[in-house]
């Protein structure tokens, strides 16, 4: 559910703004004068999704993007004036000291599973999953602004499976067994995709395919 609300908003924030640039440049609006004042607004949406993405993990870093994102809009809109770096690097240097005190203790390098079915989102941070499911059934794999590494080397895969990737301006990192076949259909757009996995043409074992795209960003397969 998560990665369903994630990329139907990131898709109508992108969408939208390339409507209304459109309009802009055709001197229907004047879209680049409205986006000086309320462009915060995509601050503040930035912090929608990380708290829609893993709010549990990620909370302290959504509220801060609310916060700058409103204290940003109101400058803007002539209610507050102040300087913008001198505000925003101090609470940038205490929430990345506050986000250290609090996931120290609390939180592994790796976070393992055995679930049949993957629904990761990253966004404005990393993730490290490792998979050990015994009938792995695929998922989906979300990363905006961030870093992804997910490793099914000890998951199994009875025929086939199918992993959904949306990442932009992102990297993802995906290691699979080495008697898997990976089949990537992801489309690239100012991105790449680079396959090292040893599955071949003829391979007769599991097979995983890969879908989805992969935007000002990377995907490295391997075994």
């Amino acid at each position: 559910m998560k990665q369903t609300s994630i990329r139907i908003l990131t898709g109508i924030i992108i969408t939208l703004i390339g409507i209304f640039s459109l309009l802009g440049a055709l001197n229907i609006i004047p879209f680049w004068e409205i986006f000086s004042t309320w462009w915060p607004i995509l601050v503040i949406l930035g912090g929608v999704l990380v708290l829609v993405g893993d709010w549990r993990r990620n909370y302290l870093w959504g509220i801060v993007l609310l916060i700058i994102g409103g204290l940003l809009l109101l400058k803007t809109q002539g209610v507050l004036d102040f300087d913008l770096y001198s505000l925003i690097v101090p609470i940038l240097i205490i929430t990345g000291g506050l986000s250290v005190l609090i996931h120290t203790k609390n939180r592994s390098s790796t976070d393992t599973t055995s679930s049949d079915s993957d629904d990761i989102a990253v966004i404005f941070s990393g993730s490290d999953t490792k998979n050990k499911s015994q009938k792995y059934e695929g998922g989906k794999l979300t990363v905006i602004f961030g870093g992804a590494v997910l490793d099914l080397r000890d998951a199994k895969l009875t025929d086939s499976a199918t992993l959904d990737i949306f990442a932009i301006c992102g990297g993802v990192e995906l290691k699979v067994p080495r008697d898997w076949k990976v089949v990537s259909k992801i489309a690239p757009i100012a991105g790449g995709v680079e396959n090292k996995s040893e599955g071949s043409i003829d391979h007769k074992g599991p097979v995983l395919t890969l879908t989805g795209t992969v935007t000002l960003g990377g995907l490295e397969i391997k075994t």
